[in-house]
């Protein structure tokens, strides 16, 4: 039997993530009636750097979650340092210039911080539902089809896909572009260890990118102690590989001796996630009724470390099209639905341009070592690359 929802929501958010909660968040404190849809339970884990760049200070603050965030016992971060598999190292301060730092804070507090917030802001959560596909009528879209314990109809003036990199949404309502041709498809897996000897992991206050052969590892402390290792790769490493991740670890990141020491002296606090197809695109809807958030809108090279500072400042930049669209006699339409894409480019083509720049000097270790034979010369040219990667609207505050 299908679930009764037959009192539309003003709003059907698919995705329950970064952008997606953010916006949920946002929304159901205006007032709106919300449906949040993940086929997750929260809190859970998923592939992620997890850090956060100082500019998203202002948005927790606009979101009131600052204070929470503060008790999490994240990890401040000031530093970041750059290794080659031959051992050459580089850092750079990436602190803002007002001196806040970067937050290293794993996904399953984050993600479920906000999800509990919009939840008590008015937000109707839909754990463990996934989206069977859109609803569409005449053309338009009206809603989704979910499954949860039993089937569901979700229907909503607005809907928007916030379902990832690879939302199903987008593929039935839009479609994707890659931006990164030139590149080869890339492979992410991530996993949290535990690390007695301080040698073996970041020093504090410092978030590490350490290169090898193709893609690189990311380390990152996150509250409690932790550390973060989050790699990408190419999918062809992994596929020679025949899947085994611990192979996939102790072969590729195991190249650079960073990465060595923490495999061999971490031990690992459960089981490697993983993420295929990682490149960078942008996304735009063909049907009128629905809005993409996230990675279902774009996503940017995770080198710049920007992925989850662009979530947020994304749904930020949404809600004012989503209270236009409820605002409307027609909802979401053609003029609505540009109107947004332009915004998102205007506030982040610039950042996807940079950051994929930076990645394709940071992954070729010449790069790196000629950096660190500049001594702080070279540390202040790369803290300057980070710079120009941060939000404009930030840096010029």
């Amino acid at each position: 039997m299908i679930a009764d929802h037959s009192r539309p929501f003003d709003v059907a958010i698919v995705g329950a993530g970064l952008a997606g909660s953010s916006l949920a968040l946002r929304l159901a404190r205006r007032g709106d009636k919300v449906a949040l849809i993940d086929p997750g339970r929260f809190p859970r884990d998923k592939v992620c750097g997890e850090f956060l760049s100082p500019e998203c200070w202002g948005v927790l603050e606009r979101l009131g979650l600052d204070v929470e965030v503060t008790r999490s016992g994240y990890h401040a971060i000031h530093l970041v340092r750059l290794s080659t598999p031959d051992g050459r190292e580089v850092t750079a301060d990436v602190a803002g210039s007002d001196g806040r730092p970067g937050i290293g804070l794993s996904r399953s507090f984050l993600d479920d911080l906000i999800v509990r917030t919009a939840r008590e802001a008015g937000a109707e959560v839909f754990e463990g539902t996934r989206v069977g596909g859109a609803i569409v009528e005449q053309g338009r879209v009206v809603g989704v089809h979910a499954r949860g314990a039993e089937p569901l109809e979700v229907r909503a003036r607005v809907t928007i896909a916030a379902d990832g990199r690879h939302s199903a949404t987008v593929k039935q309502t839009g479609r994707t572009r890659a931006r990164s041709w030139s590149r080869p498809r890339l492979f992410g897996l991530k996993r949290h260890f535990a690390v007695d000897d301080p040698d073996a992991t970041e020093k504090v206050g410092t978030v590490g990118l350490h290169m090898v052969p193709g893609g690189y590892g990311g380390t990152c402390r996150i509250e409690g102690g932790s550390t973060n290792l989050c790699a990408l790769l190419p999918e062809i490493a992994v596929r020679k590989r025949r899947g085994d991740l611990d192979r996939v670890a102790a072969e590729c990141l195991g190249r650079n001796p960073i990465l060595a020491r923490l495999l061999e002296a971490g031990e690992p606090l459960g089981e490697w996630k993983t993420v295929a197809g990682v490149r960078v695109q942008v996304s735009r809807p063909d049907l009128p009724g629905i809005l993409y958030a996230g990675d279902s809108q774009g996503t940017v090279d995770p080198l710049g470390g920007q992925g989850m500072t662009m979530a947020f400042l994304g749904a930020e930049l949404l809600a004012p099209f989503v209270e236009r669209a409820l605002a409307s006699s027609v909802g979401v339409d053609r003029e609505i639905q540009s109107a947004c894409q332009a915004a998102w480019r205007r506030r982040f083509d610039r950042r996807v341009t940079l950051c994929r720049a930076f990645h394709h000097m940071l992954v070729n270790p010449s790069v790196i070592d000629l950096a660190s034979g500049l001594g702080s010369v070279g540390s202040r040219i790369l803290a300057a690359c980070f710079r120009q990667t941060r939000d404009p609207e930030w840096t010029a505050a």
